[in-house]
């Protein structure tokens, strides 16, 4: 349950750290190249996308977490995985 918080938790400062890293570093290119602002916006852009697929895969963790707990706290202690027969 701790490793579910912590993933949680952790997300929030991935996101944040994306998002500014993408901006940042479009923004350093921009000055660099003479293009501003628009590297900054696809780096805006970049870190965005960046930020939602590390929030889709801590949803995807979480759900599968669960779904796990669930499974263990269903089964009985005389249940046993079922077993293939040849």
């Amino acid at each position: 349950m701790w490793r579910i918080a912590g993933d949680t938790g952790a997300v929030g400062i991935e996101i944040a750290a994306a998002v500014i890293i993408g901006y940042l570093g479009g923004r350093f290119l921009d000055r660099k190249l003479g293009t501003e602002p628009w590297i900054s916006y696809a780096g805006l852009l970049a870190g965005i996308g960046a930020a939602i697929k590390a929030l889709l895969r801590v949803i995807r963790s979480y759900r599968r977490d669960v779904a796990d707990l669930d499974n263990d706290k269903t089964a009985g202690p005389n249940d046993s995985p079922p077993t293939k027969t040849p």
